[in-house]
């Protein structure tokens, strides 16, 4: 796929999912590259090693700027709407978090509907759906548990309006646990990261509950994988997808199996208490995205190896090892 003679612009792109995707994107061709972040959750050091490209131009802004956000969608034929709130956000500062992933999706939709040329691929979440004892396909009926899911519910919902209503040309793409180098392994989400930090460091991973809850891990390279291939298909317009990787591991499990591979003999995981609205069960049914050809590629263990070594190394940097 080639991005030739395409201004591209990617909200949040200085974040973990964004600045690889960034990254692949600057391995093609493709004539401008923009990343608009406020650096709440992005860090300048993700997309550090792009600032020499000439290709490649840095915005710090908000989606929550519509004035700042028209002039870059005016002047974009791709964008990757990849800004959000995160969870922990959403609990200590819902407004923001609704003002982020409602208005600020909002914004960029509006502003489409002045560039009918302009494709936006949006980035959802599987916390949309809730949880469930059966994959749960695209259609199945929402039920979030938490203001985030709340609040990315209702930017889909936005999405496909302005589909339908405006002709703006949107995909939503929702991932599913992610995890990679450059997620933040020192927050409160992204469980395979913070494990292994932990554990690299002589700590014990803790456990929210019973660590019977289901995660669906999905190594970042293949989410980038199947969001490009969403922005290439003129048959994914108006189209919501799920993207996951096969791998269906317990967080128990998860806490198991880094300790036994790079933890010290007779460490255990500790337990804290459950964590408020947490999904146990949030599996999904990837089919749809299959049938466009989609199909993860990093085994999970190739993919916890390449995210330890890169743990390791930042930890290194930062002389905490």
């Amino acid at each position: 796929m080639s991005f030739d003679k395409k201004v591209i612009l990617v909200t949040g792109g200085a974040g973990f999912i964004g600045s690889n995707l960034v990254e692949v994107i600057l391995k093609d061709k493709v004539k401008k590259l923009i990343v608009l972040d406020n650096f709440v959750a992005g860090k300048k050091e993700n997309i550090e090693n792009f600032q020499n490209d000439r290709r490649f131009e840095l915005i710090a802004g908000d989606i929550r700027d519509y004035g700042l956000v028209k002039k870059l969608v005016q002047k974009s034929d791709l964008i990757f709407n990849l800004a959000a709130s995160k969870l922990v956000v959403s609990l200590e500062h819902p407004r923001v978090d609704l003002e982020t992933n409602i208005l600020g999706t909002f914004n960029i939709l509006e502003a489409a509907r002045k560039n009918p040329v302009v494709r936006i691929v949006h980035a959802s979440t599987g916390s949309v759906l809730g949880s469930s004892h059966s994959p749960m396909a695209e259609e199945h009926c929402p039920n979030p548990t938490t203001l985030y899911g709340i609040s990315k519910l209702a930017a889909e919902k936005y999405c496909l309006f302005y589909v339908k209503e405006f002709g703006v040309k949107v995909s939503v793409v929702r991932y599913f646990h992610v995890f990679g180098p450059r997620q933040d392994y020192t927050g409160s989400s992204g469980v395979v990261n913070i494990f292994l930090s932990r554990v690299l460091t002589g700590k014990s991973p803790v456990i929210f509950g019973t660590g019977e809850q289901i995660r669906c891990l999905t190594y970042v390279e293949d989410d980038i994988e199947a969001t490009l291939m969403l922005a290439n298909s003129d048959g994914a317009i108006g189209e919501i997808y799920n993207v996951a990787s096969l791998t269906r591991i317990s967080v128990k499990q998860l806490a198991e199996i880094i300790i036994s591979k790079f933890g010290p003999k007779g460490m255990k995981p500790e337990y804290g208490a459950s964590r408020q609205g947490e999904n146990l069960r949030p599996i999904p049914d990837t089919t749809k995205i299959e049938r466009l050809g989609f199909k993860a590629k990093v085994e999970f263990e190739e993919g916890l190896e390449k995210t330890k070594a890169w743990i390791q190394g930042d930890l290194n940097k930062r002389n905490v090892i």
